[in-house]
């Protein structure tokens, strides 16, 4: 699987990137295949472990565990896609907050074989966030600053677009149903944490031509 190719800025400096990992789960061996931003998220370097369910659920934080469970349980069972936000606890006991967004792909029987999709880690952009809003006079800007820029890496792993191209969707979706574009951000969010995004971007109008709506492009 080769290192992943979109770089996500959210509420980071200029030149600074948020890390992020892709990853293909086989459902019949419960082998991962992992790229090196991955590893890199977990605190190993590519040949240090071999990925597995149990090591995945093991770097889970205790308290988000049942929801990552939850998500392969219902990828399994209905396909599709599905999203969360969680913290992962790395081989060095740092605590990394990040997004996954997966999908299930299905055999020629119908039946979901392997997961894949990509997890970015928010950690430090969301430390950047709350040091701004320690400064009451840019708390209300930067939070929803900050919810817009989560709700664009929703719909950029949803669709596998850029930001630019993902602030476009969102602003769009805004005038289509007259709602702000923060509301409409903060909705967005909402969803993703309650496991109920992937429903409101299928019906999203597809960012580009030749772009399959609700679909991951794969990584090879």
């Amino acid at each position: 699987m080769s290192e992943d190719r979109v770089s996500y800025g959210f509420p980071l400096p200029e030149g600074e990137v948020c890390p992020t990992g892709s990853f293909r789960l086989n459902l019949d061996t419960g082998l991962s295949e992992w790229s090196d931003g991955l590893f890199r998220i977990h605190g190993y370097e590519r040949g240090m472990v071999v990925p597995t369910m149990d090591l995945v659920l093991a770097h889970k934080h205790p308290d988000d565990r049942e929801a990552a469970c939850q998500l392969v349980t219902t990828l399994i069972r209905d396909g599709g896609q599905g999203s969360n936000f969680h913290r992962i606890i790395d081989s060095k006991g740092h605590e990394h907050r990040v997004l996954t967004v997966a999908e299930a792909d299905r055999d020629e029987a119908g039946r979901v074989v392997t997961i894949h999709g990509l997890t970015i880690d928010l950690t430090r952009s969301m430390a950047i966030e709350s040091g701004h809003a320690a400064a009451s006079a840019l708390v209300n800007a930067y939070a929803t600053r900050g919810v817009i820029e989560q709700a664009k890496g929703i719909i950029m792993g949803f669709f596998n677009i850029g930001p630019a191209e993902a602030f476009t969707v969102l602003s769009k979706q805004s005038q289509d149903t007259n709602t702000k574009v923060s509301a409409l951000a903060a909705r967005l969010v909402e969803a993703a944490d309650n496991g109920a995004v992937h429903p409101i971007l299928q019906r999203w109008a597809a960012p580009r031509p030749g772009h399959a709506k609700g679909t991951l492009s794969r990584r090879r």
